[in-house]
């Protein structure tokens, strides 16, 4: 498993953490200052947790995208295309 998505998944599980600290503070009986936190929760939920999720996986998945492997670089697979096409 590439570095990156090993990052990814990481801070994923952190913001998965912090947005169920913050939904079970938003789950408690509580006063109306805590309601400007249902705003927060989403942000954390969805755009921490879904989307570093989503990098990660697809990092993992689709190696050959990511910094370690970068798309153009010089594989036996290209290399045979090239001197078929000069054949």
């Amino acid at each position: 498993m590439p570095a990156l998505t090993r990052w990814f998944l990481r801070s994923a599980l952190v913001y998965l953490v912090a947005a169920l600290l913050v939904g079970v503070a938003l789950a408690l009986p509580h006063g109306p200052a805590l309601d400007a936190l249902a705003p927060v929760w989403t942000h954390l939920f969805m755009v921490g947790w879904v989307t570093q999720t989503i990098f990660g996986v697809a990092y993992w998945m689709f190696p050959r995208c990511s910094w370690a492997r970068p798309p153009c670089s010089s594989s036996p697979r290209s290399r045979s295309r090239s001197t078929r096409a000069r054949a």
